[in-house]
């Protein structure tokens, strides 16, 4: 139901204006200011000479992003490794608090005094332990589920990446994955290890157009690295490949095209691992 739009007439001193009236002239002073700037912006944002500032407050948003991605990993895996610890630790003094509350339990038993006093206040202690220690293993639980989350994101994000298995150690294949990525100007903007898989994420590196025929190229790796027993390794390449016209506008690209992206940064990973091995032979 609409609302009646009623006001009543309030006699003000002269030359005062009602305070209602000096409201809806400021917010339609606000409202002209904001269509002046809705309609300047557009124009300052196609000209030419900002499209490098824009990237680069893109690029130093996707770093914050990858610093806050990779500040909560290391807070995941730290904080696992100290409630690990402190449960550890719980568990040695719940062994101990029990083994003392045995002998005391014989002790009294043997002398007949003080058995029921001392028996009450000791299991209080471990039962105050033992509330701990639940706390502590749901909070680990917690944190698992928390990594669980983050390895299922890593997965989404990597479906449909070109992949291939070389017959080399986890180890060597994380060094050679590094120096390709540094060798064709690419730096790592997250980074995540365990001891049988390692994910990488790098910087947007980007290229302006140089002509008006040739379009410049923004792009941006995922690169996985998967442990297959002691001796192979799998890595997985996912490409975020845009081209961008003189103008600062993104072309659309073909499937075919990322493919020859990724496929590109796993033979520069290979040629890295062949350099090794002929390396290795000559000495």
């Amino acid at each position: 139901m609409a609302k009646s739009n009623t006001f009543t007439s309030i006699k003000l001193p002269s030359g005062q204006l009602p305070s209602g009236q000096i409201f809806f002239r400021r917010e339609r002073l606000s409202f002209f200011r904001l269509i002046v700037l809705l309609c300047v912006f557009p124009i300052l944002q196609g000209c030419p000479q900002d499209r490098i500032p824009l990237l680069e407050e893109e690029n130093t948003e996707l770093k914050k992003l990858g610093a806050k991605q990779e500040s909560m990993i290391i807070t995941l895996q730290e904080g696992n490794r100290v409630f690990q610890e402190q449960i550890d630790r719980l568990n040695q003094e719940l062994r101990e608090q029990q083994k003392e509350l045995d002998q005391k339990i014989k002790a009294a038993q043997e002398t007949g005094q003080g058995l029921a006093v001392e028996r009450h206040a000791l299991t209080q202690q471990v039962t105050e332990l033992t509330r701990e220690n639940r706390k502590l293993t749901n909070d680990t639980q917690w944190l698992r589920r928390q990594r669980e989350l983050f390895r299922q994101s890593i997965s989404t994000h990597i479906s449909g990446a070109n992949a291939q298995t070389f017959t080399i150690g986890f180890s060597p294949m994380i060094e050679a994955t590094k120096r390709a990525l540094l060798q064709h100007g690419y730096s790592i903007l997250a980074h995540m290890a365990t001891d049988q898989k390692a994910v990488f994420v790098t910087e947007r590196k980007t290229s302006a157009s140089p002509s008006l025929e040739l379009p410049g190229f923004r792009n941006q790796y995922l690169l996985v690295l998967e442990g297959i027993g002691q001796h192979a390794t799998t890595l997985k390449v996912k490409a975020h490949y845009e081209k961008i016209s003189q103008e600062g506008k993104t072309l659309g690209v073909s499937d075919n095209e990322t493919a020859d992206i990724e496929l590109r940064m796993i033979r520069a990973v290979e040629e890295i691992l062949q350099e090794s091995a002929n390396t290795g032979l000559a000495q």
